[in-house]
């Protein structure tokens, strides 16, 4: 299969994880992503978690990609690097929105260089908007958007995911304008600054919430309870369960595999979630106290009523591992070290090259990408 991206040439000048990402998506499918690093590297390649000498934090972002160091402060590292935005199709930054124009590699400047060139900025709240100088971390995005306000226990503290979810999300959208900016280059080769920033991108997890707020009812804090539909995580013997009976069909059968046929009779699927919720919730968590996950699991199964186990993440993350697909690769580290890393979003165009799971040493291939640039030569050669 042709990779999805052969002959797409993106300079990433990135760190941590929504810039890397991105380009880690790219590269796997096939673009040519050039990772330009300061001297020294990108500031998150001994990031924690360690193994050994090699970041697994950053091994997770940054496989498929060559590494050039150049010292964009540096009259002569500036001129180097335009010289490549000559040949590129994309820029990829996520540095704070003033970065580029202040170190000379503006859209502006890259434009007239190559009036063809697409620019990636993302930031934490926009490149233009009135806090486009404030820092951003994905947890401070988590903060700002309103999402923990309506994740936790009702009487608990707001609660952030326990994942990096905004840079990743933030990731996908890079990754998604990218892809829109080329098919309209083929139509109109104007150059495009395409501005990705982090706050609104979150935000779009909201759907319903947006209207909801807007008009004066946000949800509140419902812990594991869907606000919207009967769905809940339960405690049993020996773990917790998810059950989701929604509908009128799937909630009549479920009533009566607890022992509820009055509520299947008299209690719609509608009063159930509106009216009656805390009695009905009462209920089937002292029905489950009762049973096993495998017993539960089993009996929704029976019935066709989605159900899920809690599981550990450990556990979880060792399913994934024996799927026997790409959902987890090794990539090789700097170091030569195996790394267990998430795998490609999909498997549609990926690139075969034997750089798509190696994560490169800091300007391993500074020497190899410039010698590509017209008079500039490989060094000791």
């Amino acid at each position: 299969m042709t990779a999805a991206l052969d002959g797409v040439r993106v300079l990433e000048l990135t760190h941590a994880i929504a810039g890397p990402h991105t380009g880690q998506i790219l590269a796997d499918h096939g673009a040519d992503v050039i990772k330009v690093e300061p001297p020294g590297g990108e500031l998150a390649r001994m990031a924690l978690p360690v193994d050994g000498e090699d970041s697994v934090y950053f091994a997770a972002q940054n496989r498929g990609k060559r590494s050039v160091v150049l010292d964009l402060k540096d009259a002569e590292g500036l001129a180097l690097f335009l010289r490549l935005v000559e040949d590129a199709d994309v820029v990829l930054t996520n540095y704070s929105a003033e970065v580029p124009d202040r170190l000379g590699w503006g859209f502006e400047t890259l434009k007239a260089v190559n009036p063809s060139i697409i620019m990636v900025h993302i930031t934490g709240f926009g490149s233009a908007s009135a806090d486009r100088s404030l820092l951003a971390f994905d947890a401070i995005i988590q903060c700002m958007s309103g999402i923990p306000d309506i994740t936790g226990l009702p009487d608990g503290d707001p609660t952030l995911v326990g994942t990096f979810v905004a840079d990743h999300l933030t990731a996908y959208r890079a990754t998604m304008s990218i892809l829109m900016a080329l098919r309209v280059r083929e139509a109109d080769p104007q150059a495009q600054l395409v501005d990705v920033d982090m706050l609104s991108t979150y935000m779009r997890l909201l759907a319903h919430d947006v209207h909801e707020s807007l008009e004066g009812r946000p949800y509140r804090r419902e812990g594991n309870r869907a606000p919207v539909s009967i769905g809940n995580t339960f405690r049993t013997m020996d773990g917790f369960v998810h059950l989701a009976p929604v509908g009128d069909p799937k909630w009549a059968a479920f009533c009566r595999e607890i022992g509820r046929d009055d509520w299947a009779g008299s209690l719609s699927y509608e009063d159930a979630v509106l009216v009656a919720r805390d009695e009905v919730d009462e209920f089937v968590a002292a029905w489950c106290r009762t049973r096993t996950n495998d017993d539960i699991l089993a009996r929704m199964a029976r019935l066709s009523i989605p159900a899920g186990p809690v599981r550990e993440l450990a556990e979880a993350v060792r399913r994934l591992d024996e799927r026997g697909d790409d959902s987890v690769v090794r990539v090789t580290s700097p170091t030569g070290r195996p790394v267990a890393a998430p795998g490609p979003m999909t498997s549609v165009g990926l690139s075969s090259s034997e750089r798509r799971l190696r994560v490169p040493a800091i300007g391993e291939h500074t020497d190899e990408v410039l010698a590509g640039i017209r008079g500039v030569r490989a060094a000791g050669t």
